[in-house]
Parts: structure tokens; sequence; C-alpha cells
């Protein structure tokens, strides 16, 4: 849970058992209001020297030393544990919301009722009305709750639910592949399931390949994930590859897209000037570093300058001391666990050797070694690129089959050097919705394919149109 998070739970813990937790684990200095006290255990929360569960259960009049913070521990038995005493935790904050939500309700129905019988009873009364009831409402607005109604309501449905369920319950398509004569089957893989809010939307038609989803499932296993480097041709879905993911597990995703000019208070933050005054903004990497269960997506990692990347290393060392301190404020932010990070990029960290990606670097050997695993992404087989393009244009699967047969040469091509670039899934979309839509093919093509490339690309791939696609078969296919 984020710190926001953490004090509406507070809200709901008497005065003296706050002061109960400063004394045993903080500073022992009791405060004189409720909101100081629910600062103080906020931060001892967040910084997790104390458990939320204790906090709703310590005795008010306790004063004994704090229990020793005990260690990460690679026991499997220890992290299934731990695991579930989270899950327990969460459950019971939802449920105290909700509890809490009926309670205000009901307290709220009470006073309409009071107000109306109050109110009745005003009529008999020969006086002036109007001020009467102004005063009246004045009173039993005291006895409303400080937090809405709606609002708990928000605070209990956004609280993420972590649940364990099988690769094969939250996953479609194969979740089996071939390696070394084997076959490895992960449909029984439990995998974690976090129900936020806030992940991305699915999209039902994306075709995950198995190895490399078995591989992400296993690196996000632990409460410290290992981080992943996702490389590839554009258009392989590399980046697709991490938002699905994160969908289909209920994780909040957050995305940073870099390039040449990027610079690091653009990511990390930086000072600006607010009502006359020097503030400090956190940038989007420092807010998801705090969002216990986010994947982090770098994407087009390669275009940065690296002297801007150095200050993610420490953030995305595999370490239970990760963090980021900030310069400009001194304050040290410790990536909450769970949390992994991804990078999407063109090339496996080394520059580009085809000379396909203009502007793409050699990232320091430092920064990669930061991503325990590195995939490489290749196009989808023929088969499943036709299904998809069907289902996604909702085009003729023959027409489809003609344009994949087209990609595919084309693609050749550029593995040989002859074209810069492969097309992409994203321009077959294109050129299909086009000429389902009653454009004519060639032209279609010019706009979809041709003017994607530079000018020295044309004759090749006019050369690869007119062997592979014939425009009037292809018609007679939309007709059917």
């Amino acid at each position: 849970m984020n710190k926001d998070n953490i004090k509406a739970v507070l809200q709901f813990v008497s005065e003296g058992r706050l002061n109960a937790v400063i004394n045993k684990y903080g500073d022992g200095v009791p405060c004189a209001t409720k909101k100081e006290a629910i600062e103080k255990v906020a931060d001892l929360v967040f910084n997790r020297k104390v458990e939320m569960s204790e906090v709703k259960t310590i005795d008010p009049s306790a004063v004994s030393a704090p229990v020793p913070v005990i260690g990460g521990s690679s026991d499997l038995n220890q992290i299934k544990a731990s695991i579930k005493t989270i899950n327990d935790d969460l459950t019971n904050v939802a449920k105290i919301a909700m509890d809490a939500v009926s309670e205000a309700r009901d307290i709220d129905n009470r006073i309409v009722a009071l107000h109306d019988e109050f109110s009745s009873k005003l009529g008999a009364v020969s006086v002036d009305e109007s001020s009467v009831r102004n005063e009246v409402a004045k009173v039993f607005a005291s006895f409303k709750k400080a937090t809405p109604v709606e609002e708990l309501a928000e605070i209990a449905s956004a609280l993420p639910v972590l649940s364990r369920k099988k690769a094969c319950e939250v996953f479609d398509g194969d979740l089996f592949y071939d390696v070394d004569g084997e076959r490895v089957d992960f449909s029984n893989l439990e995998v974690d399931v976090w129900d936020d809010v806030h992940a991305p939307k699915r999209v039902n038609d994306y075709v995950f390949q198995p190895r490399h989803l078995h591989f992400a499932l296993v690196a996000l296993a632990n409460k410290l994930p290992h981080n992943m480097w996702l490389g590839g041709e554009r258009g392989t879905g590399k980046t697709e590859f991490v938002t699905q993911l994160a969908s289909r597990l209920g994780r909040r995703l957050f995305r940073i897209n870099f390039d040449e000019a990027i610079e690091r208070a653009e990511f990390i933050g930086g000072n600006t000037i607010e009502s006359g005054n020097v503030v400090w903004k956190e940038g989007i990497v420092t807010q998801a570093i705090q969002y216990t269960g986010a994947l982090v997506l770098f994407d087009e990692i390669g275009f940065a300058r690296a002297q801007n990347l150095a200050v993610l290393h420490s953030v995305c060392e595999r370490s239970p001391h990760r963090s980021i301190t900030i310069a400009e404020t001194g304050r040290r932010i410790p990536v909450a666990d769970h949390i992994a990070f991804f990078v999407a990029d063109n090339s496996l960290g080394y520059g580009d050797a085809s000379g396909n990606f203009a502007g793409v670097r050699d990232m320091n050997t430092a920064f990669i070694d930061r991503f325990s695993y590195t995939l490489k992404f290749n196009y989808l087989s023929a088969d499943d690129e036709t299904n998809l393009i069907t289902k996604r244009t909702g085009i003729n699967r023959d027409v489809a089959k003609m344009l994949v047969k087209f990609a595919n040469s084309a693609r050749e091509k550029a593995q040989a050097g002859v074209l810069t670039q492969p097309p992409s899934i994203r321009q077959l979309f294109a050129w299909a919705d086009a000429v389902r839509d009653g454009l004519p093919v060639g032209l279609a093509f010019e706009n979809a394919i041709i003017n994607k490339f530079p000018a020295d690309c044309e004759s090749e791939l006019r050369g690869v149109y007119t062997a592979m696609i014939d425009a009037v078969k292809l018609k007679s296919y939309l007709t059917k």
C-alpha cells in the first residue's frame, strides 16, 4: 500500500493504539492530536518498522521494546507464509473499510430520519421556520462523518486484493512449449493476481509467446522479482507483452518512453516554481517505485543518453536495499515490494548492428546486468499473424494471409540488409483496415507501407508487392 492508503486505514484505529505504536516503535513521544499520530504511524508502516496487523491489535498500554525486524530469507515456506500474511492483511483492511462504509450509511440514514421528524414537528410551532431549520441543519451537520461515504467506498474498492491462481485460469492460448525434445507445460503454475483497479485494459486477441510468458511468470514470483530485458524488431509485441501481462495479473503499469532529449528531471523529478516558491515534483519513476506490485516499463531506452540513466542503477538493483536518493531534497525513497522493471528495446542493449534503428546506443554493461533475463522477440508465425489480423480488423482470412506473405518476404529482405527496416504488424493492420473499408489495394499499400519507408526502399517494396499481391484476387476475397 502507498502512504495515502495507509493513512485511510489508520483513520479507523483509535488514538490510544496509535500512540502505543509510536511509544513502542517510534520516537516515544505521544501526539496531541490524532492527525499527528496518523502521520507518524503511517511513516512507520510505510518504512516497514511495524505491520498494519499489529497497529490494529496493539494494547494501548503496551510500552515494551520493539520487536526486531526479521530480514529476508530464501526459504520457500517463509516466503509463502509472508505472501499469505500480506493477502490476509489486505483482505482485513478491505473488510474494515467496507464495514465503515456500512456504518457511515446507517448514521446518515438515522440523521435524515431525525432531521425529518424534527422538521415535521416544527410545522406546529409559530416561529420563523427558515431560521430554525438552518440552525437545526447546522447542529446535525456536526454529527456527520468527516470522510464521505463515497470516499470510503472508493478507498475500499481501490485496495488491491492479492490472490493465487493457476496460469491456465488467467491466460488463454498455449501454456506449453517444446525444448530439447521435452514438452514444458506450465498451465498449473501458481501466479499472484493483484486485482488492481489501475491495471491496463485487456486486449483479448494478444498472443503470448509461451516461452517468454513462462519466464516472466517465474521472474515475478518473488517479493524481490527479477527484472527483464525485451529485445527485438519493432512490431514484435514487446511493449504489448508487458501491458497484457500487467492486465491479466491485475497489476498497475507505469510506462516511460525514452528518447534522446529526455532529461533526468522528466522521469525522476525536479524543482519547479509554484506560487513563487521552489518545490520538488516527483517524476513518473519516483511515483512508480512507491506503488507496491507495480510493473515499470522503460520503453525504447536505447535512445536515451547514458548519463541520464545512471540514476536508475540503484533503483533497478536486485537488492532488498534498492532505492533512490533525491539530490535536491536528500530524501531516500526505497523501492516497494513486488515491483519489477522491464526494458523494451529494438536491441539487446549493445546497439544496432543492422543499421535499421538510427540512434540506438550501446547501454552501460552495469545497467544491462541489472536485468536478470533477456528475451528476444520474433514475429509471430504466419498462421498466428494471419489469425491476429483477421480478429483485429475483421477482414477475410484469405486477405490477411496474402498480406502476411508480403510482410514475411519483405522481412527476409530486411534481415539481408536490402531493406532498412521490416514491415510491422501495425502497418499490416492499417493496410487491412483500408482495403476492408473500400480503398483501392494499391493506394492502401502506398499509404500504409511505401510512405512509411525511406525513398530508397520503394523499388524493393514494390517488387515484393508485385510478386506476392494479386490485387484482383484480393478484392474477390473481400466479397466472400
